[in-house]
């Protein structure tokens, strides 16, 4: 993990305090004040039990002991429906501010993390990259900044994940309790990359308190969605947050990694994910920034339809992921994976290639030109109004 030297490490302790800045020069006027909030679903979610088939005889006959029982999903169609667990989000859903990206992946996905994890972050699925798809999209921005809350690899040596490479200045934060607590990033940094560092050794990130009545989870994904409304009021030109679902213990496995025991932790993942994305609207909204701020969940891969036999489920491929945001078209885009009968390893393929939408971040909501960001050009997808 990347530390700070010693030298700067001196400096940082004698700079006071300051407003935080953070700030970048306008590609367009479109994109200059949003902010794309990207959340991790750490180790690979479970697609098939947070958008459920409850109608499929075969979803119940594969998942003998781990199937979300039918009269306990929160039917949306007359075949789908939400994990219980994901109640917070019912509201956004009926306000048409939440859309759904069935069967979203990576085609040439392997299904094991260390490479799919490469493709997740870079968005190339064909070689290594040494530069993340957002530092490729927001490289223009001269000034671009990003802040990391939780894990942002699986590798001990940290190459700052989809904001790899030195064209995005990366402050990496474990903790966001204490963030809050101390209110300057300089002070919490865990991991940083050059740039990153010498936007500390300028402004080391102070910010002030900002009243809110949005009352936040008080686990850590609940206290990052804090840090992240605090942050965009602060630093409003800030492009991009990132935020790690993760396990209370900082296992992935007692999070949405659910080999085994998947009904001891699954919904409990999903319940912090769904209501801190809930206060993270409630909050952004008090701020005046939920028109400006877009949310997607992410992963490397998705799980089998197959239940194993420790109770849990391994890789798959194609999934379901949430984009949500103010100026959000909701509803449903894709089709739902299938539930094929395969092996305990697997899954059904993707039918929307996750570039398309990370194609629509970088051009609809940033007003990024996408050409060269990833290696041929992909349809944005229709997720937002003007």
């Amino acid at each position: 993990m990347k530390k700070i030297s010693p030298t700067r490490r001196r400096l940082l302790q004698a700079l006071a305090a300051a407003p935080l800045a953070l700030s970048v020069p306008a590609l367009a006027a479109s994109g200059r004040n949003r902010l794309l909030v990207m959340v991790f679903l750490y180790g690979g979610n479970d697609g098939f039990n947070t958008w459920v088939p409850y109608t499929n005889r075969r979803y119940y006959e594969k998942r003998p002991t781990i199937a979300v029982p039918r009269d306990a999903v929160m039917k949306v169609t007359d075949s789908q429906g939400f994990h219980p667990s994901l109640a917070a989000l019912v509201p956004l859903w009926e306000r048409r501010e939440l859309a759904l990206l069935q069967g979203i992946g990576y085609p040439e996905g392997t299904q094991q993390h260390y490479r799919d994890i490469e493709i997740a972050f870079t968005a190339n699925d064909t070689e290594i990259l040494g530069e993340g798809w957002v530092s490729r999209a927001l490289g223009a921005r001269s000034d671009a900044s990003a802040v990391a809350f939780e894990t942002l690899d699986i590798r001990a040596l940290d190459p700052m994940g989809p904001f790899r490479g030195e064209r995005l200045g990366t402050v990496q934060v474990h903790f966001a309790d204490e963030l809050l607590a101390k209110r300057r990033l300089a002070d919490c940094t865990v991991s940083v990359n050059q740039p990153g560092a010498a936007r500390l050794a300028r402004d080391p990130g102070a910010f002030a308190t900002t009243n809110l009545r949005t009352v936040f989870p008080s686990d850590p994904f609940g206290q990052a969605m804090r840090c992240a409304v605090e942050l965009a009021a602060a630093a409003p030109t800030l492009p991009v947050i990132h935020v790690a679902l993760n396990g209370l213990d900082g296992d992935k496995h007692h999070s949405v990694d659910t080999h085994w025991k998947q009904l001891e932790y699954h919904g409990d993942a999903l319940k912090r994910l769904a209501e801190g994305l809930s206060a993270l609207r409630s909050g952004m909204i008090e701020i005046g920034r939920w028109d400006e701020t877009l949310v997607a969940t992410y992963d490397e891969f998705g799980r089998s339809p197959i239940e194993n036999e420790d109770r849990g489920t391994h890789h798959g491929l194609g999934t379901t992921h949430f984009v949500l945001g103010g100026r959000v078209k909701g509803g449903l885009y894709g089709e739902p994976p299938p539930v094929q009968d395969l092996h305990p390893i697997g899954g059904p393929a993707p039918v929307i290639d996750t570039r398309r939408l990370w194609t629509t971040v970088a051009t609809d909501w940033w007003g990024a030109d996408a050409a060269g960001i990833f290696g041929r050009r992909f349809e944005a997808l229709p997720l937002l109004r003007s």
